[in-house]
């Protein structure tokens, strides 16, 4: 049995999610998903093996594809959500610079309001 090889993923076009529309334009993210249960595990997927693969290759491109991917998401993007995807993106690229240096992935505890 041989070994599949991946090419690395060293650039925003090298994600599975994004792709060119016909103009050569970045599509950041799918566009008419149909929504179904399996899309849970691949989005986190997309993140947790295309992106942490990303970022520890281009910190600023792994950045990018966070950025972008959240502001297609909703297809509304006024200063407020571009902000806050700004925010978040810079967080999640700082936060898998720590998870390479060792530091453990949050976990977060189930509150029921009790």
């Amino acid at each position: 049995m041989s070994a599949v090889n991946k090419a690395p993923i060293t650039c925003r076009d090298d994600l599975t999610f994004t792709s060119r529309d016909n103009c050569g334009r970045m599509v950041n993210w799918p566009r008419n998903n149909p929504g179904v249960a399996a899309d849970w595990g691949k989005g986190i997927a997309f993140f947790d093996s295309e992106i942490a693969e990303l970022s520890a290759n281009d910190e600023t491109a792994a950045y990018e594809a966070i950025r972008f991917a959240i502001t297609d998401m909703g297809g509304r993007t006024t200063n407020l959500e571009l902000g806050f995807a700004d925010a978040v993106a810079k967080a999640a690229a700082l936060g898998l610079r720590a998870m390479r240096s060792g530091t453990e992935r949050f976990a977060p505890i189930d509150f029921d309001g009790e």
